[in-house]
């Protein structure tokens, strides 16, 4: 099925809205209604129209969000080719997102932490996985095969990378800078010593 330009526009409409009151007011209170309010709707059947259900819109959630970050890492981490550097930029990045892009952060962790499939599972969770740790985890075993990173379960060097990023957000410290200090700080934690 083709997606007019008016439908596409539309299911953007409703998916930016949808991600800004997760972000403001958490999953838990959200609800259509406050989906239509927020984009200027006039009825929730709006929404029924162009999402099948919750779930199909919670995933757009997701796709849309993660999509948009991935879009920004991408564009900084081009033309870097080595993976100190990559890590560098990688972090400072995700730090930056913390000002820039909160609002698709915080929606990402609402939609991955709450959203349960029938069985009762965060249906998910495996995405925010990868999102959190996953693309670092696999530039940090590359980077160990490459000989550029030390030995380290990579693994548990990304959580801890992951976590450093998140918690930032919560120090009540200033940003600028921030993501700086943490990629000297993670640089000489992970660099190999040839």
């Amino acid at each position: 099925m083709q997606v007019t330009v008016t439908e596409a526009a539309r299911r953007k409409q409703i998916v930016d809205a949808a991600i800004e009151v997760i972000a403001d007011l958490g999953y838990a209170k959200t609800s259509f209604a406050r989906i239509v309010e927020r984009a200027g709707l006039s009825s929730t059947r709006l929404i029924s129209y162009h999402f099948a259900d919750k779930n199909d819109l919670m995933m757009a959630v997701l796709i849309t969000s993660v999509g948009t970050l991935d879009e920004l890492l991408d564009a900084r981490l081009e033309g870097r080719t080595g993976r100190a550097e990559m890590l560098r930029a990688y972090i400072e990045v995700r730090v930056e997102l913390l000002r820039t892009h909160a609002k698709h952060l915080r929606a990402i962790t609402e939609v991955a932490d709450n959203h349960r499939a029938e069985d009762g599972s965060a249906m998910f969770a495996p995405l925010l996985t990868d999102f959190r740790v996953g693309r670092m985890e696999r530039q940090l075993r590359q980077g160990q095969r490459e000989g550029v990173f030390a030995e380290f379960d990579p693994a548990v060097m990304a959580n801890t990378i992951s976590s450093a990023i998140e918690g930032a957000a919560r120090s009540g410290l200033p940003l600028d800078g921030y993501g700086r200090e943490l990629a000297d700080l993670f640089d000489r934690a992970t660099r190999s010593a040839q």
